[in-house]
């Protein structure tokens, strides 16, 4: 009996579904009870070999680059981190407080000789709020860049003797508005 007869007499006499499932029943029993058939020979290499040619032979070049962007950026963390760390030997280094003008520590700046400073801030920013760091010397500060993150190196003018910072609107100002960190020895 073909399919559509069989549905088409199962919807005229609802009375034959226990049959029909019974029937089923015996027919998957038998199916398990059958021993499997053998697997033709030479099966496995071809699946292997079309799934091989399918597959893209990508994955271990982009895990071999992965693995060399990971080390490159370990060593330069690595170097970045001890390079400012062998600074803090040398005795013209300046490593200041920032603090809030309300007189909480913010972070610290690491200032050197050749006027390379490096700002750690102890709290992210917040949202839709840039950091501004100012070269503080004689007159007015003067504004230097902008960053994100709450650690940056600078290079500060040669007027500037040390370094506070603010938070601005992304882009910056000529100003400081919202000074966060101001140095103290």
């Amino acid at each position: 009996m073909e399919r559509g007869s069989l549905v088409e007499a199962l919807k005229r006499y609802p009375e034959l579904w226990p049959e029909a499932r019974a029937l089923l029943e015996t027919a998957s029993e038998l199916a398990a009870g059958l021993p499997p058939e053998p697997v033709p020979e030479g099966l496995e290499a071809r699946v292997l070999r079309r799934i091989r040619r399918v597959r893209p032979s990508w994955g271990r070049p982009l895990l071999a680059a992965a693995a060399v962007l990971l080390l490159v950026a370990l060593g330069y963390g690595a170097y970045f981190g001890l390079s400012w760390t062998l600074a803090l030997r040398e005795p013209s280094t300046q490593v200041l407080a920032l603090v809030s003008p309300e007189g909480v520590p913010v972070g610290r700046t690491i200032i050197l000789r050749d006027g390379r400073a490096l700002v750690v801030l102890k709290a992210p920013r917040p949202s839709g709020r840039v950091y501004q760091a100012w070269g503080l010397g004689e007159g007015a500060p003067i504004p230097l860049s902008t960053f994100r993150l709450p650690l940056k190196t600078f290079r500060l003018p040669p007027e500037a003797k040390a370094l506070a910072v603010s938070l601005e609107p992304p882009g910056g100002s000529r100003r400081p508005t919202d000074i966060i960190g101001l140095p103290r020895p």
